[in-house]
C-alpha cells in the first residue's frame, strides 16, 4: 500500500506543479487554436445546414397554430 500512496502523491504533486506552471507551450497553443477553428467551422456548417429546415418547421407550426385557434 505504501508504493501505491507514494505513486498517487507523486502524480498529484506533478499535476499541481503543472497547474501552477501557467501558460501552455507554443505547440500546445497552436494545436488548441486549430481545434477551436475546426470546431467553430463544423458548428457553423451544421447550423447552416439546419437553418432552412428549422425555418420551414417554424412556418408550419405557425400555420397550424393560426388555423387551430379561433
Amino acid at each position: 500500500m505504501g508504493h501505491a500512496r507514494a505513486a498517487e502523491y507523486r502524480i498529484v504533486r506533478d499535476l499541481i506543479r503543472r497547474r501552477e506552471g501557467g501558460s501552455l507551450q507554443a505547440p500546445d497553443r497552436a494545436a488548441e487554436t486549430v481545434i477551436r477553428v475546426l470546431a467553430g467551422t463544423a458548428g457553423l456548417l451544421l447550423l447552416g445546414s439546419l437553418v432552412p429546415e428549422l425555418l420551414w418547421a417554424a412556418l408550419a407550426a405557425s400555420v397550424v397554430f393560426a388555423l387551430g385557434t379561433r
